[in-house]
């Protein structure tokens, strides 16, 4: 049985309906955990849905269609989880400045993941299932950045520009991700990073194992992001 920061990569959060006024193909498709936390899968959002959205501060979004601003006009957001559909970019998350959770999950063609540098404010970063995305995006810039999760990253060659994060503390890596020698030692050196994990499943014993015994750090816990996020209130 993978452990829990498999399954989150890989499925959703679930909930309840309730009715929402303002757009009715979002509201069919609209689950709701709670006053705020919304899932909402295949649909197409529409300006006008910024009004109902305004109280959320966790969203998933399954396969959803919007316009590039809507996001950005959620003062409350906080968590956003992006899977399935289909897109190369992430523009449309550059101006959340609330943001401290963000998982984009297997999206098809996804390739450009630059405009998450953009967010200072973010604390914990999940992909999973992205394998046209060749460089992670320059942390430098992410002061608040603590945890981070890779899983299934084919296409990346090195993960260094994850690793520029001045305060990451987690490293989660989930079946395959090439690592190069620089990334090795780059973990192992980081003046922050106090665990670093790896979930190989997929991975020959002779790939990851000594990795980890040359990183020599404990694993981070097994946590989904909600779950993350419920121990660390903002």
């Amino acid at each position: 049985m993978p452990p829990a920061v498999s399954r989150a990569l890989q499925s959703g959060p679930t909930g309840r309906i309730l009715a929402v006024s303002k757009s009715e193909g979002a509201a069919r498709a609209a689950w709701w955990g709670s006053k705020d936390e919304v899932r909402i899968d295949h649909a197409t959002l529409v300006d006008a849905d910024v009004d109902w959205l305004q109280p959320v501060k966790r969203l998933t979004l399954w396969a959803v269609k919007h316009p590039d601003n809507l996001l950005a006009c959620l003062p409350r957001l906080e968590f956003l989880d992006i899977r399935g559909g289909s897109g190369t970019n992430v523009r449309h998350i550059a101006g959340c400045r609330s943001l401290r959770v963000l998982v984009v999950n297997q999206v098809r063609g996804m390739s450009d993941l630059g405009d998450v540098a953009q967010l200072s404010t973010l604390e914990l970063l999940s992909l999973y299932g992205l394998p046209r995305v060749q460089t992670l995006p320059l942390s430098a810039g992410m002061p608040a950045l603590t945890r981070v999760e890779l899983g299934s990253m084919k296409g990346l060659s090195s993960i260094a520009p994850i690793l520029a994060a001045p305060a990451l503390e987690e490293l989660q890596l989930v079946r395959k991700v090439n690592l190069s020698s620089k990334d090795i030692h780059a973990i192992r050196e980081h003046p922050s990073l106090v665990r670093f994990g790896w979930f190989a499943e997929d991975v020959p014993d002779k790939v990851w194992k000594p990795v980890v015994d040359r990183i020599g750090k404990p694993a981070p816990a097994a946590l989904t992001p909600e779950k993350w996020l419920d121990q660390h209130p903002g």
